[in-house]
């Protein structure tokens, strides 16, 4: 049970105005109205609505994040490190509100510049550092090269597991953007770490 239910319920009730109206048509007003909180406990809580959006974006993504990092000191660690957090995040992005909130902030994202930056430190920015950070680790003892920047590398990886997925859902051409998910992350996986690998020299 949370501790702060007025937080949660703004969040909730934001969530569902942002998909209803879109987020510029979302004024504290409302949310508060919808919320039945008052503005004060509103801001409270959060900054602005760029605040509200921005939980409510690391919500979403708190769906398929991991809360402790896992160990990755080894290839063995870090193959099955990448291949689990993978594997919930396209199985997160296969979610028929995950592609409508990605639709809908896409959307604002063409007039309010912002919005997008938001939307997208929250989501995809968060993800690279957390793959960034498994790659640092591995980096750091060794099994790794460390002549890419693990943010590098990382963007490298989201590229590889998420494709044209997203575009061809966005565009009508699929309704899934993805379907054999295990096959898709492991070899994803397995080509990054092809790529940057050290290879253990063993006397003879």
């Amino acid at each position: 049970m949370s501790k702060r239910p007025s937080y949660d319920r703004i969040l909730y009730t934001a969530r569902l105005l942002f998909f209803e109206r879109g987020f510029e048509k979302v004024s504290t007003d409302l949310l508060a109205r919808e919320a039945a909180v008052s503005k004060a406990s509103i801001y409270r809580h959060f900054d602005n609505m760029a605040d509200i959006l921005r939980c409510v974006t690391e919500a979403e993504a708190a769906k398929f994040r991991e809360l402790t990092p896992p160990k990755t000191e080894t290839i063995p660690e870090l193959r099955e490190a990448l291949v689990h957090y993978g594997t919930k995040l396209l199985t997160f992005l296969n979610a028929a509100d995950t592609m409508e909130f990605a639709r809908l902030m896409h959307e604002e994202a063409r007039g309010n510049p912002h919005i997008g930056q938001t939307f997208f430190d929250a989501a995809y920015g968060q993800t690279q550092r957390d793959f960034a950070l498994m790659f640092q680790l591995a980096q750091t003892n060794g099994a790794l090269s460390d002549a890419t920047h693990p943010m590098d590398i990382a963007e490298d990886l989201m590229g590889l597991l998420e494709g044209l997925g997203m575009v061809r859902v966005q565009l009508g051409v699929i309704k899934v953007p993805y379907v054999d998910i295990q096959k898709r992350t492991k070899r994803a996986v397995a080509t990054i770490l092809s790529m940057h690998e050290v290879i253990k020299q063993t006397g003879t």
